[in-house]
């Protein structure tokens, strides 16, 4: 995989015949429960949903393997990354991780800090036999430049976009003509403004957040973080420039929303939307379940629609996923990789109660896919999609597109005099 990482894009045909994987292994898998006692600790970050499964397949698997006690801890988002790279830098760190592809691709495997993956934990012969259980390509996100695989998916998300129906009738907007493009975002939004709500925002949370954004916009534009090899900035191209400044008279010129009140609530990123303030947003599957959960009302009026484009025509996307991994300096990385295989194997409870994608060949076929809401709009994301870049030194150049961002929508400096800054600290990370 190069520096500047571009998978190829998930193809899963939503009337595609395909079996459903139904577990990689035993349904209690672990120890036999006699032995020594092992002690793993795991971590996480915070998404409530998430975390009440984790409990229950943590005590579920110590039940089934009364020799193994597993200590969870999450740990608030905006710290997350912070703490995690942290421990696993100075040789500690919990047993199993949950983390992004970014982050494995851009900072974990390049350190050396995972272990490469136990096939046998799956019942399979061979990482080769492990990959075939998965959809093409989903799996890219936890190998380094050489091709090992250091993990398997928690979640698999794609980006789509969301609409309070209700905000779009008190607008006098069709729901069932949702904006195609970013003018149409630019003057749907205005409208709803002037009805009392506000009309889109992105979110203003950790430089992950921010990269992530301005990367679903750069993938539109044809923009970059980086160049082709990987060994500098290409923010200063006019196809990045474009990007943030989408973003830029969004918010700056049209106002459809006001970045200055945005919720920082990291633990709840929608909650602009949840609560019925914001009419639009960028979404992903597992926030839909969420909203489901804290607004039954605002999940009343919800409607979940492709992604607008700069060019429909044209249509990209993006998609990212936390992958379940072990920390190479673990002691026990043979029952780690075995806990992490029981979790994987209740692919339909992730499904249904937290709304994660583990994809498994077939999972759109799936009694739990069935009762998803907008699966189709879900699919078509997923077709569309492909990882973001990564480069050394990842966190600091998400930091530097934290700062660019906010100098342009919180201080109104003009997009491309603000890359031109971030172009500057990007080369600077990327070279040392």
């Amino acid at each position: 995989m190069s520096v500047r990482t571009r998978a190829r894009a998930v193809l899963i045909p939503a009337a595609a015949v395909l079996a459903v994987v139904a577990a990689c292994g035993s349904d209690d898998g672990g120890s036999t429960g006699e032995g020594d006692q092992i002690e793993l600790t795991y971590w996480t970050h915070t998404h409530p949903p998430m975390t009440e499964l984790n409990e229950q397949l943590i005590a579920e698997y110590e039940e089934a393997n009364p020799n193994v006690t597993i200590t969870y801890e999450t740990i608030p988002n905006n710290d997350f990354g912070t703490k995690m790279l942290t421990s696993l830098s100075n040789g500690s760190g919990p047993d199993i991780i949950n983390m992004d592809d970014s982050a494995l691709r851009g900072e974990y495997i390049p350190k050396q800090l995972l272990a490469p993956i136990e096939p046998a934990a799956f019942s399979v012969d061979s990482v080769e036999e492990l990959e075939a259980l998965y959809v093409d390509g989903t799996l890219d996100g936890a190998k380094g430049d050489d091709g090992t695989l250091y993990g398997v998916p928690s979640e698999f998300n794609a980006t789509a976009f969301a609409i309070n129906t209700q905000h779009f009738a008190d607008a006098g907007l069709d729901p069932a003509s949702p904006p195609e493009t970013w003018e149409d975002v630019s003057e749907y939004g205005q409208q709803l403004v002037a009805a009392g709500h506000e009309g889109f925002n992105f979110v203003y949370l950790h430089s992950g957040w921010y990269t992530q954004q301005l990367q679903t916009l750069l993938n539109e534009t044809g923009g970059s973080i980086l160049n082709d090899d990987g060994t500098g900035s290409a923010l200063t191209e006019p196809e990045s420039v474009e990007a943030l400044q989408i973003w830029h008279d969004l918010i700056r010129e049209d106002q459809v929303g006001d970045a200055d009140t945005a919720s920082r609530e990291a633990t709840s990123p929608f909650e602009d939307f949840a609560s019925g303030r914001r009419s639009m947003t960028m979404i992903y599957p597992w926030a839909v379940e969420q909203i489901a959960i804290d607004n039954p009302e605002t999940f009343e009026n919800l409607q979940v629609v492709p992604l607008p484009q700069v060019d429909p025509a044209n249509p990209s996307g993006r998609w990212y996923g936390y992958y379940f991994a072990v920390n190479k300096a673990s002691e026990q990385q043979e029952e780690a990789w075995k806990f992490i295989e029981y979790m994987t194997s209740q692919h339909e409870r992730w499904l249904t109660d937290v709304s994660f994608v583990q994809p498994l060949q077939g999972w759109e076929q799936s009694p739990a896919a069935a009762d998803i809401p907008f699966l189709e709009v879900w699919s078509q994301a997923y077709q569309q999609g492909k990882f973001d870049e990564v480069g050394p030194h990842w966190s600091e150049v998400q930091d530097a597109i934290k700062a660019a961002v906010e100098r342009s929508i919180f201080d109104g400096q003009p997009p491309a005099e603000s890359l031109e800054e971030a172009s500057e600290a990007v080369d600077q990370s990327v070279s040392s």
